[in-house]
Parts: C-alpha cells; structure tokens; sequence
C-alpha cells in the first residue's frame, strides 16, 4: 500500500541541522506515526512522503519557510518574574503557555533569569534552521473511520481515547 490520503504511516526518522548534527531520531523517541492528509506533518515533509511504501527511504531537506519559519526577534521578550506566580523556580529551558495581544496561544522557553526578569522565546526551538529528514517508511495501512473522523491516529504508537 503506498502512503496517500487516509493511510496510516509510521516511519523511522533522523533528523539533522544543516552542519549534519543529530537533532532526534526514532532511535530515541519512537517512529513517526501520523495521519495523512490531517496536516499533521509539515506540508513539505507530508508531500514529500506521499505515494511512498513500506521499505521507502529518502532524505528531505527543508529550508526555514518548509519547516519552522524565521526566528522572529519580537517572539523573545522581558517579563518580570512577578508575571509567573507560584512558581518558585524558573531555570532555561523551562517552558510556559502564555496568550499574544491578539489572543493566540503560544509556548515560550525561558532563556536566560536573573532575580527580577525572566527572558522567554516564543520562537519554535528549530525556527531558521535548515534541516533535513531521513526517513524509512515503517508500515503503512488504511486509517480507521473513527481515525479519519478524530483527525488522528489510534492505538499501538497513536492516541488512544
């Protein structure tokens, strides 16, 4: 069965930055497995896969429009350490939801804290970067009508309700 609309696909991944360094794998977290056609995936990586079997390999390279956008500058802001009450210790790397102007939600890592400012980007971790994804198409089978209604794969590997 080749990957199209409706198919369920799990695949073995690497991925790397644009100097080649490993950045994850299924090696460490388990294959990809997604639903096709419920964007899911990136628009490029998804098309890239499409019409693709059990056994495939290919290594896709995605520039920073493919993949995660430009870092954006006004993403990485100030706030006062009083913006995170009842969290007693903030440390990098930590992340939170927090609500734009406009009303989005987003999730922002913190950068740098010092005792009155907490720095935090709201930029994807891999935003600007080239990357490229090598990939092995694992299995690949019909989605379940209650999948293509959820929008999302069940059981071994997926979401279970």
């Amino acid at each position: 069965m080749n990957i199209e609309k409706n198919t369920v696909v799990s695949a073995e991944f690497r991925l790397f930055d644009r100097n080649g360094q490993l950045i994850d794998s299924s090696e460490t977290n388990g294959p990809l497995v997604y639903l096709h056609g419920a964007e899911q995936l990136l628009p490029a990586l998804e098309a890239a896969l499409d019409g693709h079997a059990v056994g495939d390999e290919l290594s896709v390279e995605l520039t920073p429009e493919q993949a995660f956008g430009e870092r954006v500058e006004a993403l990485v802001d100030r706030a006062p350490r009083a913006n995170f009450p009842g969290v007693e210790q903030i440390e990098p790397g930590m992340r939170f939801q927090t609500q734009l102007e406009d009303g989005q939600q987003i999730v922002v890592t913190v950068t740098d804290v010092d005792d009155e400012w907490v720095t935090v980007d709201g930029n994807h971790e891999l935003a600007g970067m080239d990357l490229r994804f090598e990939l092995k198409v694992a299995d690949v089978r019909a989605a379940s009508e209650e999948e293509i209604a959820h929008g999302h794969v069940h059981g071994p590997d997926g979401h279970g309700h």
